[in-house]
């Protein structure tokens, strides 16, 4: 029983050396954030860990924990939730889907941000690579003139020096209104002859499918000085004639290398972050080979569209 006791009491002699040598290799911070200010089982609440949280708020968020008592509640909420934590953990409730999916999805996101998003930051792109790229791409600095136009589509020169006349004697006649009445062109009628903002190529602005505005048209609008005025009657072929009215008109705009920096910028670490989550992704498949196998798929079984769907408890 004496030996038991001596080795007993020279295990508890060693670990106890052992904590003192770790103790000594700490720093005097490290030791004071090291100190523990509350158990809950096996898991404790450090100095360090309080530290953290306080200094994560703003710096007026902060001075509320001068008091000593809010400090103090700030270690009873940690308590609190170490004690939930550990009930829960207890019930098993770590191991539920929802759960294993939440952590997943925190683990990917945290994963991405730290080796993507914090490791490479729109700061660490070069001033020479702004400076190239604004020089290698200078219309996406560059917009060009666009003026915006209506104009009524009509069968003849008559009827579009008839309309003409109407608009400069009769206060009541407004374009917009004759183009809904009499416009042939069947898109813009409704918009009261609208065709939208265009370059001098005819290219309407936002519109994908290639139709562009008839060069006449696009010539006549440009040589009119200011908003409001009137074309003359416009031949545009196969007896169709119109009147065209200018009613927006959009400078020429150039970006300097100064205003577009913090563009390019980001848009060059955008580039520079999917670059390099494309490689990890590419070197991953090549260490694990995943594997698909895209005909067992029809085993899956959809719910009705009208009922939601609950992952099943463990």
């Amino acid at each position: 029983m004496r030996r038991i006791l001596a080795v007993f009491f020279v295990l508890a002699g060693l670990i106890a050396m052992q904590a003192l040598a770790e103790d000594a290799r700490r720093s005097p911070d490290e030791t004071r954030r090291a100190k523990v200010v509350a158990t809950v089982g096996s898991e404790t609440i450090t100095v360090g860990e309080l530290e953290d949280m306080v200094n994560s708020r703003s710096p007026y968020a902060r001075q509320r924990f001068l008091e000593p008592a809010v400090l103090q509640q700030l270690a009873e909420d940690q308590v609190q939730n170490a004690l939930f934590y550990e009930g829960a953990e207890k019930l098993g409730y770590a191991e539920d889907p929802v759960v294993r999916q939440f952590l997943d999805q925190t683990l990917i996101q945290l994963y991405l941000r730290k080796e993507f998003q914090e490791a490479v930051t729109p700061e660490s792109v070069p001033d020479e690579e702004i400076a190239k790229y604004y020089e290698d791409n200078p219309e996406e600095f560059r917009r060009p003139e666009m003026r915006r136009a209506r104009h009524i589509l009509v069968a003849s020169k008559e009827e579009a020096r008839g309309i003409l006349r109407q608009l400069e004697s009769d206060e009541r006649s407004t374009f917009r209104d004759l183009a809904k009445q009499k416009s042939l062109d069947t898109e813009t009628k409704l918009r009261g002859g609208d065709l939208l903002y265009f370059k001098r190529d005819g290219t309407v602005v936002g519109k994908q499918d290639g139709a562009g505005i008839d060069a006449t048209l696009v010539k006549a609008a440009f040589g009119l000085k200011k908003t409001g005025d009137l074309s003359k009657p416009l031949d545009l072929g196969d007896g169709k004639w119109s009147v065209l009215e200018l009613t927006g008109i959009r400078l020429e705009r150039i970006q300097t290398l100064e205003q577009a920096s913090a563009l390019i910028r980001r848009t060059l670490w955008r580039q520079e972050r999917e670059a390099a989550i494309d490689k990890l992704m590419t070197d991953l498949r090549a260490e694990l080979k995943p594997e698909t196998f895209p005909e067992r798929m029809e085993a899956i079984v959809l719910a009705p569209s009208n009922e939601p769907i609950e992952p099943p408890n463990q």
